[in-house]
């Protein structure tokens, strides 16, 4: 049988917990509204390390995703953070087991 004092404590504990997991829940929250305020060209320059013609480069060709309101551009951080992930070049690792999939896969269908 329990005892009142280690429910007690058991209580005690999934406070603290719940307490932890709400501030958590409210700064992942903030972080998500902060990437979701439109930013300007400036702001994305000193994110991604680009220059300004580097940039209005990219939008002229429709390489980078941007918004265009009143003849002025605008970004969204989340949407730039997926642009960059797009250009991810894969590890030998990650290629080697991509050929042994498909190769399992292949020399399954011909047995």
């Amino acid at each position: 049988m329990i005892s009142f004092e280690k429910t007690q404590q058991d209580v005690a504990e999934v406070k603290k917990d719940i307490k932890e997991l709400k501030a958590l829940l409210l700064q992942k929250a903030e972080l998500k509204q902060q990437s979701d305020d439109p930013k300007t060209i400036d702001e994305i320059a000193i994110f991604t390390g680009y220059t300004k013609p580097t940039i209005y480069g990219y939008c002229q060709k429709n390489e980078i995703p941007y918004h265009k309101k009143n003849g002025r551009l605008f970004f969204f951080k989340s949407e730039i953070i997926e642009w960059i992930k797009q250009g991810k070049i894969r590890t030998i690792s990650e290629t080697e087991a991509e050929v042994d999939s498909y190769l399992s896969k292949r020399s399954k269908r011909f047995k």
